[in-house]
This record gives C-alpha cells, sequence and structure tokens, in this order.
C-alpha cells in the first residue's frame, strides 16, 4: 500500500482525473473524517444494484441525469468524485455538472472495472 500524506489528500482532490488507488485512499481518509467529498455513481440501478464501490452517497444514472441531478444541487461547492463502469459516463457526467455550475468534479477514470478496493 502507497502512504499518502494529508497534502496528498488535498492534492488529489485538485485532480481532473483519478485513478482506483488514489480513490481507494480518500475513501479512507473520508473514514477518518480528514476529508469531504460526495461519491456519484452515474451507472444504470440494475448496474448499481449488482456490484458498488463501498462508499457511493448517490446514484445519478446518466440516462436519467437532469432530473436526479437536483439530489445533489445543494452541494456545488463540495468536492464530487463521479464513476461508472468504465469512466467514459462519469467523464460526461463531470462535463455536465460543471456546465450547471458544480466547481469541483473529478471523474474516476477506469471506473468500477478497474477499481480493487471494497465493493458490494
Amino acid at each position: 500500500t502507497i502512504k499518502f500524506n494529508m497534502n496528498k489528500a488535498e492534492e488529489l482532490l485538485e485532480k481532473n482525473e483519478i485513478n482506483g488507488q488514489e480513490l481507494e485512499y480518500l475513501l479512507s481518509e473520508r473514514k477518518k473524517d480528514k476529508i469531504e467529498f460526495l461519491l456519484v455513481d452515474v451507472r444504470e440501478e440494475y448496474e448499481y444494484n449488482k456490484k458498488r464501490i463501498q462508499g457511493v452517497d448517490f446514484l445519478i444514472p446518466l440516462s436519467d441525469f437532469f432530473n436526479k441531478v437536483q439530489d445533489i444541487e445543494m452541494f456545488k461547492s463540495k468536492y464530487i468524485i463521479t464513476k461508472c463502469k468504465l469512466g467514459g459516463r462519469s467523464a460526461q457526467a463531470q462535463m455536465h455538472l460543471r456546465a450547471l455550475g458544480f466547481k469541483k468534479v473529478i471523474n474516476l477514470s477506469g471506473g468500477i472495472t478497474h477499481y480493487k478496493g471494497a465493493v458490494v
């Protein structure tokens, strides 16, 4: 396991894209109340129900994005990490969120497919 210091977590949250290992680290830091962010899954509900990264805060399927995005409207100033199966849909969601005024949106590259951390 790679050891990071607190500055590393803050640095990661400033990135445009992170990988699975970086997300795992951020989730462990969030558990310790050291950082705050929302993890948003943009896959379809059936995919989400089959398998998801432990720690997902919201399911906002890309297919129903503009209706469901209201669920996170009050978090525009928070860090938001988008995730899907491989990173394509979450990159689209990242673009949409930014267009809607969300300032700090990070995409999980490789999605759940390349994520080695805890899933449920």
